[in-house]
């Protein structure tokens, strides 16, 4: 799979690439990303899987408050719980929910008897829950649960839901036609007008493209959603709009986030048993290089978080838009190399300052420009096409007003550019 050439002023005027580059260029184009915004990176979801021996003394409880009908609670572990049925799918009897809180606890395995070491607790953390808290002391409050629940502790697997929050971008009329995924069919819903499935892979749009979801929730699934409509319909936009508020862009003075523009999240679901996989094919941190002991299997959420970048970037490989054919789609790579999970960002994000057009950085603007046509001459670009990327390149400005100061008109600047793309094919100077 070949990936777009990443740029910046900065790395132009040195002739390098810049990995954080907001201009991507290939043999296709070029486009410039600086209007798309990630406003947020995070674990959406955490469920914890423990294994062990029910204290039924504490388990007799809650079931008798159960039982006294609906409306029921119980105070543990210093909140009130209500307490009700599990729903069929979550394999478990009964529940303890706290949403004010942001945890739900499921207790009592419907296949293992109780009187039997089992799989008897998954505890599920809410988004706000994670947020408010590290991953050491959100593992710590699930071990508390677990502890008061179950003799013979284990870990017994978790599943993480990754999440990236980005506006200024949405899925393209043709994203599914582009999107590439191990699926040999999915399952396509249009305003709930048609519906076909095959082999348990699913693809699903309502209405208007609001929702696509592939895969299914037992192993690796990917959902693209709007995020505004979704959180208006849940009336959380007030803690999310808490989050986005927080970016900023390469000024750190200006908010990245939009109020006005809808927010769209690209979503990966990992189920614990894929995290299992991950686990024994000895994947590495991305930062740091270090290899995961295969022997744990992530079976706990502290296990995971080092490697949640590394996860992200896979997961966007397994599920992946296409520009074309053998080329990533530069938004697509951009979501798969930018987004961080619980690592800060580099500085060199938070410490670019716009100078005005041409006022102090002449010599970076010469340098940029010519380093940018050898590229385009590289990429087999001609003059009209040049002059139109150079005007997309995010420093037309400076250049504009660069040549503009010395007397050089348009058509001079035309026959310039020309020149120089001539120049690198002949002479063999094209980067």
């Amino acid at each position: 799979m070949k990936r777009w050439e990443r740029y910046s002023m900065e790395s132009l005027a040195r002739g390098e690439v810049d990995p954080w580059g907001k201009l991507f260029i290939s043999h296709r184009g070029q486009c410039h990303q600086e209007h798309i915004r990630l406003l947020h990176a995070g674990v959406d979801t955490v469920r914890q899987l423990f294994r062990g021996l029910p204290y039924l003394p504490l388990f007799d409880k809650i079931i008798s408050v159960y039982q006294e009908g609906r409306g029921a609670t119980v105070d543990l572990w210093g909140h009130t719980w209500a307490v009700a049925a599990g729903s069929e799918g979550s394999g478990f009897r009964y529940r303890l929910q706290n949403n004010d809180l942001g945890v739900i606890v499921f207790l009592k395995a419907r296949h293992t008897k109780v009187d039997q070491v089992g799989t008897h607790i998954k505890i599920e953390l809410s988004p706000h829950f994670i947020q408010e808290r590290t991953p050491e002391k959100c593992e710590s409050f699930m071990l508390l649960i677990a502890t008061g629940l179950l003799d013979h502790l284990e870990f017994a697997g978790c599943a993480v839901h990754l999440a990236l929050d980005v506006q200024g971008w949405q899925p393209p009329p043709d994203f599914v036609d582009r999107f590439v995924t191990r699926s040999k069919k999915m399952v396509r819903i249009d305003g709930i007008a048609d519906m076909s499935f095959d082999h348990g892979s699913i693809a699903t749009t309502y209405g208007r493209g609001e929702t696509y979801m592939f895969g299914t929730a037992g192993a690796l699934q990917c959902a693209l959603y709007n995020k505004t409509l979704e959180a208006h319909h849940r009336d959380k936009l007030h803690f999310w709009e808490g989050l986005w508020q927080q970016a900023a862009d390469d000024d750190p003075s200006v908010p990245a986030y939009d109020p006005d523009e809808d927010v769209w999240r690209i979503e990966m679901r990992f189920h614990q048993s894929v995290l299992r996989e991950f686990a024994q094919g000895i994947p590495c941190n991305v930062d740091t290089g270090e290899v995961l002991d295969d022997s744990h299997g992530f079976q706990r959420f502290t296990d995971v978080v080092p490697h949640l970048t590394g996860l992200w970037r896979s997961a966007l490989q397994s599920y992946r838009l296409d520009a074309c054919r053998g080329l990533i789609d530069p938004a697509w790579q951009r979501f798969q190399d930018d987004a961080r999970f619980y690592a800060p960002a580099p500085d060199f994000l938070y410490k670019r300052a716009r100078k005005a057009p041409g006022l102090g950085n002449e010599k970076n603007v010469c340098l940029a420009f010519g380093n940018l046509i050898s590229i385009y001459a590289r990429q087999g670009f001609g003059t009209h096409q040049a002059i139109d990327y150079l005007k997309q390149s995010g420093m037309w400005d400076d250049l504009e007003h660069y040549y503009r100061r010395r007397g050089v008109s348009g058509s001079a600047f035309r026959q310039l550019v020309e020149q120089k793309l001539i120049e690198r094919r002949l002479l063999g100077k094209a980067a």
